[in-house]
């Protein structure tokens, strides 16, 4: 949904973003930890992650900051840019369980130099439970 500057006009707030449902497998958790040069058992020995109490693998962290970005990016299309991205972790995100990503645009401000808006993120597996929230600040068109 590519948007002009008038359709930011009238955008009303809060505006929710399209979801984005993602299910991580164990290659792409894996992967992952091989590009980023993240070496914790937990995220690609099975054995290593029942041994810390945990039923399987779990996502990292920064794959949940990834599927929040590609959120935003896919929402954005070429009409802005992603400028802070925070969230926090509540609960472990395992292979083969898909994650609903979504959140709201809470507001639009514009100055002389840019428009920027500020996102509310959520991350929920199928069970309901709150899987990561977090903060986006967008840069949108002028």
């Amino acid at each position: 949904m590519s948007m002009n500057s008038t359709d930011w006009e009238r955008l009303r707030l809060p505006a929710p973003l399209p979801e984005l449902i993602v299910t991580p497998d164990h290659m792409q958790i894996f992967m992952f930890s091989a590009v980023t040069w993240n070496r914790h058992h937990i995220h690609y020995s099975k054995d290593a992650a029942l041994a810390e109490g945990l039923p399987d693998v779990v996502v990292q962290r920064a794959l949940i900051g990834n599927f929040f970005a590609r959120l935003l990016t896919q929402w954005l299309e070429d009409a802005g840019d992603i400028c802070e991205l925070s969230w926090k972790v509540t609960h472990s995100a395992l292979p083969g369980h898909r994650l609903r990503c979504n959140g709201d645009v809470l507001s639009i401000a514009v100055t002389d130099a840019a428009r920027h808006a500020e996102c509310e993120l959520r991350m929920h597996d199928d069970a309901g439970r709150v899987v990561a929230s977090g903060h986006a600040r967008l840069r949108l068109p002028r």
